[in-house]
């Protein structure tokens, strides 16, 4: 072999090994980009405010899953081969019973809570919103803070825009509270979610 061919040879190998480990690399974003997106939502179409929420992120590219408070049947129905199919986070505003059925069927398809609202006005003729996360309740928080519409579409945009750093971000001592006016048709209590792929860290 001349050694002209030689070192050619020896040249290709570490280019080869960096193409390598690049396409492994970009696998890994584009996976990683797949799991944050929002790809399914989970309402309960009797309330405005859930279909106002839902309507948000469907715009953003979100499949519809009504729930009319039966969200055991949504989860091991066209939900369930939805994730199959399309991967990503599932976002939700529902009862309280909903977002406990959609927490363990989520388990089941390797998603984990990550952020959870609650939307109050059992005890206050003001809506109290408590947000709990691993991160992704700042910008639900500062959403709410400083957005004029109503507050499930503040929440649902929030959402389908989170910083890639507050995926990574621990849960932050105490929880965000912020009161703002709620609407005549308010069932006294919701609760808006989301669940994510376990990378993304659980909430608790």
């Amino acid at each position: 072999m001349r050694r002209r061919d030689f070192l050619k040879g020896i040249a290709v190998v570490p280019a080869s090994a960096a193409a390598v480990q690049w396409s492994t690399v970009a696998k890994r974003a584009c996976s990683w980009a797949r799991d944050l997106r929002i790809s399914a939502v989970v309402y309960d179409e009797r309330y405005a405010d859930c279909r106002l929420f839902a309507d948000v992120l469907a715009q953003q590219g979100a499949v519809r899953f009504p729930s009319a408070g039966d969200a055991l049947s949504v989860w091991y129905g066209a939900l369930r081969e939805h994730i199959a199919q399309h991967g990503g986070s599932v976002g939700g505003m529902t009862t309280d019973s909903d977002l406990t059925v959609s927490r363990v069927c989520g388990k089941e398809e390797g998603l984990k809570l990550i952020y959870e609202g609650s939307h109050d006005c059992r005890t206050s003729n003001r809506l109290v919103h408590r947000l709990v996360g691993n991160g992704v309740e700042r910008e639900v928080y500062a959403a709410l803070l400083g957005d004029k519409t109503p507050w499930p579409h503040a929440i649902a945009d929030a959402l389908s825009r989170p910083l890639l750093a507050a995926r990574f971000m621990n849960a932050v001592a105490g929880r965000p509270v912020i009161t703002r006016p709620h609407s005549i048709a308010h069932p006294v209590y919701l609760a808006s979610w989301l669940l994510g792929s376990d990378w993304q860290g659980p909430l608790f």
